[in-house]
């Protein structure tokens, strides 16, 4: 009995792994409602250190951020790491500042990038580039077009 109990959980854990190589991989972070996503992709894929700086006008940033403390990532998919947070913190313009940086390291040529987080739920950025993309599909056609090494 032991026996046929051990083979069942076997094929049952190799069914359910083929079953989740079939499945797509996620690339957003699905942010809920009342939420912005901030998503990061780096060609080395280590994300280890790097951090999300990110205020309110007029320079305010979230609580529990500073410079030196920056907000860690809230997840990862296969896209890379993420960040939410609450639009509601970012008052009635809805704007989002932000800088992603690892100490002075700082990503999109070390610009003060924002977006409208009331127009924009979810942005997209890949590591080595200035702009931000406000879809997934604007991402991935900026990496083929300039591939990582």
């Amino acid at each position: 009995m032991h026996t046929r109990t051990h083979t069942a959980t076997r094929l049952l854990a190799g069914l359910t792994l083929a079953l989740a190589a079939m499945l797509p991989a996620h690339a957003t972070s699905n942010p809920g409602e009342g939420k912005i996503a901030i998503n990061y992709s780096r060609c080395d894929k280590n994300f280890e250190g790097w951090g999300l700086h990110i205020w309110k006008n007029p320079g305010i940033p979230l609580p529990g951020v500073d410079w030196q403390k920056p907000m860690p990532p809230t997840g990862n998919t296969d896209f890379g790491a993420y960040w939410h947070a609450d639009i509601s913190e970012f008052g009635s313009t809805g704007t989002v500042n932000y800088i992603i940086h690892k100490g002075d390291s700082k990503e999109q040529g070390g610009r003060d990038m924002k977006f409208d987080g009331k127009a924009t739920k979810e942005i997209w950025v890949l590591d080595g580039d200035r702009r931000s993309y406000t879809s997934l599909d604007e991402a991935k056609k900026a990496r083929e077009e300039k591939p990582c090494k």
